[in-house]
């Protein structure tokens, strides 16, 4: 089983910017804690032991916390200017080799019983996704026959499916090779799933789904949104 999971939390959060300007908005309150803390307290208790965050924007705010959080830290832009999420895996190559690890992203939180799923022992690649009717604008998982991955649909005009990419994902070394070979999308950055998409069309990428639905923290009013869902499964 693998237990090094990756938390990509280098984003700028533009949406955030007004709520706490000084903050990466993985580092918001949320009930007087930082948002990511609460990822912390749960990867662990799914059976982590080893935690890298890929930091980014105000990576400053992030001092003291491989002391204070057993965490180690590493900064995207140290070794590349590119931006995007794959540009962002490509970062912990040097520090994972040739080991199994999962990706989360750090502005959402995954329930324990769902990170458990990505501690399993695997020689493929993992994806999760999250069965939902509310699918438009967001990344599709078109499976194939036999449930494994097609390849993933970002933003489809129409219904190509209701199994959406919850950026939960499992990785051998083989995803740093496809990530060398993928060019930058039309916006200028360089998409994981792109290079998952690429490893989708030469063998079988694993697909499962989330039982439990993520909290994601994105637009201001999420803040409120997550402190409520908290609360509720404190009582």
């Amino acid at each position: 089983m693998t237990t090094t999971v990756v938390i990509m939390a280098a984003g700028r959060g533009t949406r955030m910017k007004d709520v706490a300007p000084d903050l990466p908005k993985h580092l918001l309150p949320v009930l007087g804690r930082p948002f990511l803390e609460y990822t912390f307290d749960r990867v662990r208790e799914a059976g982590f032991t080893r935690i890298i965050v890929i930091t980014g924007h105000l990576n400053h705010a992030f001092n003291g916390y491989e002391a204070t959080h057993n965490i180690e830290l590493i900064e995207q832009k140290k070794l590349h200017e590119r931006y995007g999420t794959a540009a962002a895996v490509e970062t912990v190559h040097a520090l994972v080799g040739n080991e199994l690890f999962a990706v989360i992203a750090g502005d959402n939180l995954y329930s324990v019983n769902d990170l458990k799923k990505m501690t399993v022992d695997s020689t493929t690649q993992w994806i999760g996704g999250y069965r939902t009717a509310a699918w438009q604008g967001m990344g599709i998982l078109k499976q194939k026959d036999d449930s494994s991955l097609d390849r993933i649909v970002e933003k489809p005009a129409t219904f190509v499916g209701d199994l959406i990419n919850a950026s939960l994902y499992l990785f051998t070394p083989k995803i740093f090779d496809a990530i060398a070979e993928i060019k930058p999308s039309p916006r200028g950055e360089y998409e994981l799933t792109d290079a998952i998409n690429l490893i989708a069309g030469r063998e079988s990428v694993n697909v499962f789904e989330l039982e439990d639905r993520w909290l994601d923290l994105t637009a201001p009013a999420d803040v409120g949104k997550i402190e409520k869902a908290l609360q509720q499964a404190r009582a």
